[in-house]
């Protein structure tokens, strides 16, 4: 039955030996689809010449009649020479003729790979992959030619040539290819006569902890809320809002050290503007974008910031990371235990023997209990309105003098501190307001610690 599909196609097509043996590459293993088409085409030989060399005249007759049909529309030399040692004449038809189903893509592969072996240069990668996106002339010219036939047991076009450029690149570059997670993602645009190659470069992910030093600097970059970005009078045209942010300090020494095209940056939560970061710091994620490269010194990098930014910023523990720890990060920073320093304030005086009494209160109130807190005023034209359930683990308190002291406390991720403090006009409840029964003026907060 195979021999016969065979015989039907050349008798009205020309295919090379890798489309011959991709229309049967579901059936036999461990050979590829240019030796199982010549192995096609060789028994097919061998059977007809047996036939042919047998007494029968009818046997002959076919026998001979596909061996030129091999010799002449297959153009395969095994059956010429057959013909030629037998001293029967054949003529090749179209001797040139290119395959009716790949136009000989498949016959000159070392094209495609000498042009990305240009695309390449200077591109650091430890690992690979390779796809395709056919147009649709070549999909379609296929899919007419598996229903004529009623070939079953084909494999797909794309699916044999991302393997043979794989399998040239890896000898090419001495890198094997990574189906899951490439450093980088050989893409062709595909047509009959030409074709397009594009590389996408894997971001790079790099993880590491930041101390804000200072206060006044947001975390990320903050369009101007005049122009959103555009420039104008308001915002001296620079499209910001704020002069600068931790990830425009931070960032710019990563992107030249990978000659990166530019970078994001994933906080574990974030502080405010007017916070300052202290303790082992934030952690965060800096993603770079079509990295060069790859392998960077992080050591390097993190003494050039430090010293750059010294007394402003400060970062630590930096490793290698991956875009799972970035999901993660976002999804447990609400997980968090965070320990704030808060500097507060009364206008009127009050005794140490007040404040030691509330703050035993406090304690009792709040300590390992859940508050509710309704989305701050401050930040609600940005944020959805609604109530969120936090844990406060422990407070302490210390009375600096009588107008003026500290707290220490231990919450759960995304607890807004200032608002536990003032109440947020009953937004915070309970409050540390309600407990004292006067009002407390927030004057500063730091973030002490979070621990992950």
């Amino acid at each position: 039955m195979i021999f016969h599909k065979v015989l039907e196609i050349y008798s009205k097509y020309y295919i090379c030996l890798h489309c011959v043996g991709r229309m049967f590459s579901l059936l036999g293993t461990s050979t590829t689809n240019k030796k199982r088409g010549y192995s096609l085409l060789l028994s097919l030989t061998m059977e007809n010449h047996r036939k042919y060399l047998s007494n029968g005249d009818d046997q002959q007759a076919e026998a001979l009649k596909y061996l030129k049909i091999l010799a002449e529309n297959a153009h395969f030399l095994p059956a010429q020479k057959v013909l030629e040692n037998e001293g029967i004449e054949y003529s090749e038809k179209h001797p040139y003729q290119a395959c009716y189903i790949c136009h000989d893509i498949f016959s000159n592969i070392d094209n495609y790979i000498n042009k990305v072996k240009v695309k390449l240069k200077g591109i650091e990668f430890n690992n690979f992959l390779v796809g395709s996106s056919p147009d649709s002339q070549i999909i379609n010219n296929e899919d007419k030619f598996k229903t004529e036939f009623k070939l079953l047991e084909a494999e797909a076009f794309k699916s044999h040539f991302n393997r043979k450029i794989g399998k040239k690149l890896m000898v090419m570059l001495k890198k094997t290819p990574e189906f899951n997670n490439p450093d980088i993602l050989i893409i062709y645009s595909l047509s009959f006569d030409s074709f397009k190659i594009d590389i996408i470069i894997k971001s790079l992910f790099i993880y590491g902890r930041y101390n804000k030093l200072i206060r006044g600097i947001p975390q990320t970059h903050w369009f101007c809320k005049n122009c959103l970005g555009k420039g104008c009078e308001q915002c001296d045209f620079t499209g910001k809002q704020y002069l600068t942010s931790i990830e425009e300090l931070i960032s710019p020494e990563f992107v030249k050290e990978s000659e990166a095209t530019d970078s994001k940056f994933h906080g574990a939560g974030r502080e405010d503007i007017d916070v300052r970061m202290l303790g082992t710091g934030r952690p965060f994620i800096l993603e770079l974008r079509n990295p060069k490269v790859r392998n960077l010194n992080l050591v390097y990098i993190e003494k050039i910031i430090n010293k750059s930014l010294k007394k402003k910023v400060k970062v630590s523990n930096l490793k290698y990371s991956n875009k799972k720890e970035v999901i993660k990060l976002k999804a447990e920073s609400k997980n968090t235990k965070k320990t704030y320093k808060a500097v507060v304030q009364v206008q009127n005086r009050i005794t140490k023997e007040f404040f030691e009494e509330k703050l035993r209160k406090l304690k009792t109130i709040f300590e390992n209990q859940k508050i509710h807190q309704r989305t701050p005023i401050r930040v609600s034209h940005r944020r959805v309105d609604k109530v969120r359930k936090k844990i406060i683990y422990k407070i302490t308190g210390k009375y600096i003098k009588s107008n003026l002291f500290e707290f220490t406390i231990e919450t759960q991720g995304g607890t807004y501190i200032k608002e536990l403090i003032n109440g947020d006009q009953g937004r915070t409840s309970p409050s540390f307001s309600e407990v004292f029964k006067i009002p407390l003026i927030f004057i500063e907060l730091d973030v002490l610690e979070i621990s992950i």
